[in-house]
């Protein structure tokens, strides 16, 4: 009964760190990214930010006309204070004619989806 209770452990054991390994996020393709655009203010992106990003600040009163020289067939992966900033960027920069558009949600939540280092 011992060895059968050990063999079950160890079976259930496996099974739970296979499954969670499958839970994993995984991270996104970056090397086909025209730009990975980092929505926050200027001194939040000279304080850190995504490795290879920019930074289009959306508060901005220019964030129209800076978002308007970018290729209107690039493919874009934003990134802001929140993911609700990043949704509205994105809205904004679909009203410009760009369509390939990936929010990537907070600074802290693009950490966790691309494979790039931070800056500081």
């Amino acid at each position: 009964m011992t060895k059968l209770r050990i063999l079950f452990t160890a079976v259930l054991a496996v099974s739970l760190v296979a499954g969670l390994s499958a839970c994993a996020p995984a991270k996104l393709e970056v090397s086909d990214v025209t730009a990975i655009i980092d929505l926050r203010t200027p001194d939040k992106f000279a304080a850190s930010h995504i490795t290879g990003s920019i930074n289009i600040y959306f508060a901005s009163g220019s964030f129209y006309s800076d978002a308007g020289e970018l290729s209107r067939d690039g493919k874009y992966y934003l990134y802001g204070e929140t993911s609700d900033e990043a949704s509205a960027a994105s809205e904004s920069m679909r009203s410009l004619g760009m369509t390939d558009l990936t929010n990537l949600g907070s600074f802290l939540d693009a950490q966790e989806i691309l494979p790039l280092g931070i800056t500081k």
